[in-house]
């Protein structure tokens, strides 16, 4: 894993997902890059959610310096809630995998309740085909139809902080019922328990090449 991309619908879900695992390969010298497909704008006055486009991007930002990612900034986002699968955007999605000559993807899980989480992982998978080493996290907590077994463990320990200072940046609005990221964080105590360390982030492997 020398340049890795972590993909996600919304500027949070990167470091839902895979924060701690970015900051570990960004400490071990590999170049770990974000990229966000939507504008992440959310009005949804049923839950009193109203996200912005600019608020988003400054707070991905900060997070990003704190974890050493690289942001990719040239792509085009696309609205929020109306992302699909199409060729144009895939092939998008393609060329900024060419252009930073990515090896390894995290992406989101395919059987996701989120529409542009399942979206983007259709994409993903295809925009990513040609990737040594392919990687499905969960960021949010949503009870799934086929649930989330993940299979590949990163021990996280020495990076909770990061991660933990990384979702701090971003406002109560994308820490959905005030506990979104505390219950993150605590599902990875759960998943380093259950390997024998402190913190772990869990996923599902798509593949994984050993060259």
């Amino acid at each position: 894993m020398k340049n890795v991309l972590i993909i996600g619908a919304h500027y949070d879900d990167a470091e839902l997902g895979a924060g701690g695992t970015a900051a570990k390969l960004v400490a071990e010298g590999n170049n770990v890059y974000k990229l966000t497909l939507t504008d992440n704008v959310t009005k949804f006055h049923h839950m009193n959610i109203n996200v912005e486009y600019e608020t988003s991007v400054s707070q991905s930002s900060k997070a990003c310096e704190i974890l050493g990612v690289k942001e990719i900034t040239e792509f085009e986002p696309i609205e929020c809630t109306k992302l699909v699968y199409c060729t144009e955007t895939m092939q998008r999605v393609e060329d900024i995998i060419f252009k930073y000559n990515i090896d390894t993807v995290f992406m989101h899980f395919d059987s996701d309740m989120n529409q542009d989480h399942v979206e983007a992982a259709k994409i993903c998978l295809t925009a990513a085909r040609h990737c040594d080493n392919l990687f499905q996290y969960q960021s949010n907590g949503y009870v799934l139809n086929n649930s989330f077994y993940p299979t590949y463990f990163v021990d996280i320990s020495d990076y909770i902080d990061k991660k933990i200072n990384a979702l701090e940046q971003y406002g109560e609005e994308h820490n959905r019922f005030n506990k979104l990221f505390q219950i993150n964080v605590e599902r990875n105590h759960v998943m380093g328990y259950s390997n024998k360390v402190e913190y772990a982030e869990g996923f599902r492997a798509i593949k994984v090449v050993v060259r």
